[in-house]
């Protein structure tokens, strides 16, 4: 990839400076998951143990799967071995930046002229795209990697070749060994190569999605062994319990309830002497619960997977520049949950005026790129073609994952994708309203 020294290059380059600095300064790049991918890191760099936890500490099992290692062999590269958690940060601008010009190339190449002032507004007020690039998170890495994928997709369809198939199952491989969300995308793959054999009609292309099947497959063995469970990851159940389930009972019945069923789950499944059978014990529980009351669940998930494209991220601002907080954790995601919309209003009530404000425009902007975002759409349905049409599933696939757990932070991996269309879209939805209002001016005075 060749990047183009534009004004908006610069521009951006300057932002992500602006953060990394400050970031620098404010110290502590760490939230809570960081530890894991760090602990992950030093583990494999020292033992070559793929466990994210302390090894001193009694061995829990989940930590062997909990967290997929690519991320955490990124950390070691762009860390000097451990040596510097700045060049982390550095490393991840860098591939922040080449995120945002990647799929801007992508899409102009696909024939949409960009609206270079309008995408850069987007993106500088999309604030997490700056605070997970100087966070030890792997956000902005599997971003990254989303991004290649869709370059590697536009690149087979420019350039049909066995080569560039094989480069785009790798990135999938890449993905789900970065996050677990990614590894179920092995099957609708499945359908994206054929679809993509019947356009680039290279023999036996279709045959390369197994490739992915047969990584995951291998990963799951070797779960098995260091644990006797098959399971891709353990985070697959420990958010079916810990944030699906306790999230709705904390809408349904309120928290102290929520509580005491997911401490009734975790006890029981404890009092299990087998790591798989407990792990199947709580999948069971958990969806007999939601299962229950699958409409209701059906609902509360829904309305998650639309608070994501909206979450303003008083949780993210908090961490980054560490503000003082009581509990920064407990934001107005659990107030809603627990006390719904009178709950949500108090605890606004109670935050300092200058936040309020910069949330507030968040908001309004989030509300904006979300117009564009549905505009586009309405617009180009006709002439989408087969990259915008898998960029529109990724995004739709991502969501409908994240459900409940609808927090800015989860739309990181998506956003350049996201902004870009959102982009587009509003650019022209303001030119269609320019030429109505100056065709109706114009009729009203000829007449």
């Amino acid at each position: 990839m060749t990047i183009r020294i534009s004004p908006f290059t610069i521009v951006l380059i300057g932002f992500h400076l602006l953060f990394l600095i400050t970031k620098i300064f404010i110290g502590d790049f760490f939230l809570m998951d960081s530890y894991e991918y760090y602990e992950l890191a030093k583990n494999i760099l020292t033992d070559f143990e793929f466990y994210s936890s302390d090894l001193n500490e009694p061995i829990d099992y989940r930590h062997y799967t909990k967290r997929p290692p690519l991320y955490s062999v990124f950390i070691i590269a762009s860390s000097l071995f451990l040596k510097t958690k700045t060049g982390i940060l550095l490393c991840q601008n860098i591939i922040s930046i080449c995120s945002i010009l990647l799929i801007k190339k992508v899409f102009e190449e696909n024939n949409f002229k960009t609206n270079n002032a309008l995408y850069f507004f987007f993106i500088i007020t999309s604030v997490n795209q700056f605070i997970y690039s100087n966070l030890i998170m792997s956000e902005i890495f599997f971003q990254f990697v989303i991004v290649l994928l869709i370059y590697r997709l536009h690149r087979c369809l420019e350039h049909p070749s066995w080569k560039n198939i094989l480069w785009y199952q790798v990135v999938i491989i890449l993905l789900f060994l970065t996050k677990p969300v990614f590894y179920l995308f092995i099957i609708p793959n499945f359908l994206i190569t054929y679809l993509l054999y019947r356009k680039n009609k290279i023999r036996f292309s279709t045959i390369s999605a197994i490739l992915p099947i047969l990584v995951f497959i291998l990963y799951s063995s070797w779960n098995f062994k260091r644990t006797g469970s098959a399971e891709f990851s353990s985070i697959q159940n420990i958010n079916l319990l810990e944030w699906n389930l306790k999230y709705f009972h904390e809408n349904k019945f309120g928290a102290e309830k929520a509580k005491i069923i997911s401490n009734q789950i975790r006890q029981e499944a404890l009092a299990i002497d087998n790591y798989k059978k407990q792990q199947d014990f709580i999948k069971k529980r958990v969806i007999s619960y939601l299962k229950d009351d699958i409409i209701g669940y059906s609902i509360f998930h829904a309305k998650g997977c639309v608070r994501i494209f909206i979450d303003p991220g008083r949780f993210d601002l908090f961490n980054f520049f560490k503000m003082h907080s009581e509990n920064p954790e407990v934001g107005l995601l659990h107030h809603i949950n627990n006390k719904g919309v009178h709950g949500a209003i108090t605890f606004l009530k109670n935050q300092p005026v200058p936040l309020l404000f910069i949330l507030g425009l968040i908001l309004i902007f989030n509300l904006l790129k979300g117009i564009g975002f549905i505009w586009f759409w309405i617009k180009n349905y006709r002439k989408t073609n087969f990259v915008l049409a898998t960029i529109l599933f990724i995004i739709l696939y991502i969501v409908s994952l994240t459900g409940p757990l609808g927090a800015s932070r989860f739309f990181v991996p998506i956003l350049p994708s996201y902004l870009i269309i959102s982009a587009l879209g509003f650019s022209d939805l303001t030119t269609s309203l320019k030429t109505h209002y100056i065709e109706k001016r114009r009729k009203k005075l000829l007449n």
